[in-house]
């Protein structure tokens, strides 16, 4: 497994800042950064939209996976890098991106690169919903 420590970034054509709270996606979309410096992510299966994955992104992630159209998510606990699903053995392409109304979170539409795996969701814990009469 290979994590990778923070670096600088170089100018590449993602990352640029648009102030001091955001990160350039292109040249028409800007995502808003929390106080830490990062913004939520939501994994979601392109073929059955199955929600897979909720994590959080800095401009290091953003820009690895921009880059290389493969999930990347920064773990806060550890302060790397790691690219998702790496510990078993999945990778994972980044097929769209949306953002929100308010430019605060971001959707990402993925596809395993390996077609013989089934994607799991790290949601698995169903809640019954009562309706009241």
């Amino acid at each position: 497994m290979s994590f990778l420590r923070k670096k600088k970034h170089g100018s590449n054509g993602h990352g640029a800042r648009q102030g001091s709270g955001e990160f350039v996606l292109d040249d028409e979309h800007q995502v808003v950064l929390n106080s830490r410096g990062l913004v939520p992510v939501v994994l979601q299966d392109i073929i059955s939209d199955e929600v897979l994955h909720l994590g959080y992104m800095d401009r290091w992630a953003l820009n690895s996976t921009l880059e290389e159209k493969t999930v990347y998510y920064y773990r806060r606990s550890s302060g790397r890098l790691e690219k998702f699903g790496e510990k078993k053995g999945l990778e994972y392409e980044v097929k769209s991106i949306k953002l929100d109304r308010s430019r605060r979170s971001i959707l990402m539409k993925v596809l395993s690169r390996d077609e013989s795996t089934v994607i799991e969701s790290s949601f698995i814990h169903e809640i019954e919903v009562l309706t009241e009469r």
